[in-house]
C-alpha cells in the first residue's frame, strides 16, 4: 500500500492557536504530530552544536516509550509549577521565564497546558495543540481545554475521570511528603487509550498508518545515516556526526546553530525496570493505584527532572518542605477533574 495513502490525515493541528472555544476552526491533516517532528529537528540541530563544541564522545540516556502500550494515544503535556526556573539561570533567564508565568494560567492554577493530542472517533484523527496554544489560555480556557482533551469528538469520555483523578490523589500525597525536593520546569505527562471500551478497534487501518508513519519517518529522518552507520559505530566525533546531521537539516542551518544555539540539558525518565518500586515518583501513581480490570488504561506521569534538585544533590541551593508550587498546581488540577466529574453526574 501507498505510505502517502496509509498515513492520510491521522494528525490535524489546529491552525488557530491563541483561543479556544471547543472546535476546531481550521484545522490541516497531516502525517505526522507537526510539533513531534519540530522538537525532533530542533533536537538534531543541539545534538551536532554539543558534539561539536565538545569533540568528545557522548553517553545517551535510553528513554521509556510511554505510548507503546497505547493503540491510540491521548497525551496531555503540563507545565507544572509556579516557579520554572533553575537556580543556576541568567537573571534574563529568569525574567524570561517568570513573565510566561504571570501570564499564563501557571500564574493562577500552577500549571499550563504544553502540548495536546486528542482522537477524535468522528474524523479518525488526533488532534493537535501546541505550547502557544497553551500559553493563550485563560483559566477558564484551561478547564475547557482539559474537558476537550477528554472529549473524543461524540462524547465526554467519563470513564476516565475516577482513575486520572484517584492517580493523581496518590501522586499528590506521595510528593506531600517529599522534603527538600523541588520538581522546577517539570511536566506532568497524562495519557489514555483513545480506543473506548466495547468498541472494536480500528486496528488493521490503525496499524497500516502507525506502520507506513514509522517507516517514513525513519526513512526521512534516520534511514539518512544506514550508509555510514559503520562510520558511526567507529567514531562519534563532532566531524562525523555533524556530516550526517547535514543530510537531516541541512549544512548552512547546522553552521548557523552551533554558533548561535545554547546547549540544553536532557530530561531523563525513569528505567522500566524501576517502575514497581513504591518510592518511584514518576511511577508511583501507577504502582500504588489499585486498578479494576474494566478501568480505561490511563497513566499520570512525571517527565523532564533536568533542573529537580533535593538536599541528597549538594547543590549551590537547598530548600526545606515538600514543593507547594508543584503541589498547588497538582491541586488545581484534581480539582477541575472533580468538578468536571460532578457536572456530568
Amino acid at each position: 500500500m501507498d505510505s502517502d495513502i496509509s498515513m492520510e490525515g491521522l494528525f490535524e493541528e489546529d491552525s488557530s492557536n491563541h483561543s479556544f472555544n471547543g472546535k476546531s476552526r481550521s484545522s490541516n491533516a497531516l502525517h505526522v504530530n507537526p510539533w513531534v517532528v519540530k522538537c525532533h529537528h530542533d533536537h538534531l540541530i543541539n545534538l551536532a552544536t554539543t558534539i561539536e563544541e565538545k569533540n568528545t564522545p557522548q553517553n545517551f540516556l535510553l528513554l521509556e516509550n510511554l505510548t507503546s502500550k497505547y493503540r491510540l494515544p491521548c497525551i496531555l503535556d503540563l507545565k507544572m509549577g509556579t516557579r520554572q526556573y533553575d537556580d543556576c539561570d541568567t537573571l534574563a533567564k529568569r525574567q524570561s521565564k517568570m513573565v510566561k508565568v504571570v501570564s499564563t494560567t501557571s500564574g493562577k492554577l500552577g500549571v499550563r497546558i504544553g502540548g495536546m493530542q486528542v482522537y477524535q472517533v468522528t474524523t479518525g484523527r488526533f488532534l493537535c495543540r501546541n505550547k502557544f496554544f497553551g500559553r493563550s489560555l485563560t483559566t477558564n480556557g484551561f478547564s475547557n481545554a482539559l474537558r476537550h482533551f477528554l472529549h473524543d469528538g461524540q462524547r465526554l469520555r467519563t470513564e476516565l475521570l475516577p482513575p486520572l483523578i484517584r492517580k493523581l490523589e496518590i501522586l499528590a500525597d506521595t510528593l506531600a511528603t517529599l522534603e527538600s525536593l523541588r520538581l522546577y520546569t517539570t511536566s506532568l505527562l497524562l495519557l489514555y487509550e483513545g480506543q473506548p471500551l466495547g468498541q472494536p478497534p480500528p486496528i488493521d487501518r490503525l496499524r497500516e498508518k502507525r506502520e507506513s508513519l514509522s517507516r517514513s519517518v525513519t526513512t526521512s529522518l534516520d534511514l539518512d545515516f544506514c550508509d555510514c552507520e559503520s562510520t558511526m559505530e567507529r567514531s562519534t566525533s563532532a566531524e562525523s556526526l555533524t556530516d550526517l546531521l547535514e543530510n537531516v537539516v541541512g549544512t548552512n542551518e547546522v553552521r548557523r546553530t552551533s554558533r548561535d544555539l545554547c546547549r540544553r540539558r536532557s530530561s531523563s525518565c525513569t528505567p522500566h525496570e524501576r517502575l514497581s518500586s513504591p518510592t518511584n515518583i514518576a511511577g508511583s501513581s501507577r504502582s500504588n493505584s489499585p486498578c479494576s480490570p474494566l478501568d480505561p488504561l490511563t497513566d499520570v506521569r512525571i517527565i523532564d527532572f533536568a533542573h529537580s534538585t533535593h538536599s541528597g544533590m549538594a547543590d549551590s541551593v537547598s530548600y526545606t518542605g515538600p514543593d507547594h508550587g508543584f503541589l498547588f498546581g497538582l491541586g488545581n488540577m484534581i480539582s477541575i477533574l472533580k468538578s468536571i466529574d460532578r457536572d456530568l453526574r
